[in-house]
């Protein structure tokens, strides 16, 4: 049985619904155009095309405080640290501590204060929402997560639960989100060969 919920990304329209974008694809669109990989400029472009859609109603990005984290995180140890390495002459392979070595760097605040502000800047097709709808010890604490990493497994929670009430599309390029409830958005392949 095939996934028919999964579509391309490079020829999915936008629509008008609640977009959970994946801490990849975020990550994809926080960073300058020019840098990027071929494919991850499709997540950079569909990202942009949510917030600039003139749909009515308009389509939004449902950003949680698990997620936000994520992207935080994600971007400052994956884009800033290797930023700032290059920026001072570090060799590749020198590790930085990220406690102890970069977040009392100047370069680290800036960072972080431009992401920050970068996501401001978005805000109004933000839709910010709590994680409170999967708060209980039966998602919590599920031992079977399936084949989900544990951060997938609630992001796909919070998305069953939104999508009783109004339609959620995921964009993600991780082959976790092997699910037939939602609807998808890819450029993963082994998403796109389900």
């Amino acid at each position: 049985m095939s996934f028919t919920n999964i579509s391309d990304l490079k020829t999915a329209p936008v629509e008008p619904a609640l977009y959970f974008i994946d801490a990849n694809a975020w990550i994809y669109s926080m960073q300058n155009f020019d840098n990027l990989e071929w494919w991850a400029k499709y997540y950079f472009d569909f990202f942009y095309e949510i917030i600039e859609s003139k749909l009515n109603p308009k389509p939004q990005i449902v950003l949680s405080s698990l997620l936000l984290s994520e992207i935080i995180n994600t971007f400052l140890k994956q884009i800033a640290i290797p930023d700032y390495k290059l920026s001072n002459g570090i060799p590749d392979n020198v590790t930085i501590n990220f406690k102890r070595d970069y977040r009392p760097t100047n370069h680290y605040k800036k960072s972080f204060e431009r992401l920050i502000d970068d996501i401001v800047s978005i805000k109004s097709s933000i839709l910010f929402i709590d994680d409170s709808q999967i708060a209980n010890s039966a998602t919590l604490l599920n031992k079977n997560t399936g084949i989900f990493d544990y951060n997938d497994y609630l992001y796909y929670s919070i998305c069953k639960e939104l999508n009783k009430k109004q339609r959620v599309i995921i964009v993600t390029n991780d082959s976790d989100f092997q699910v037939k409830e939602i609807e998808i958005v890819t450029m993963n392949k082994t998403l796109l060969s389900l």
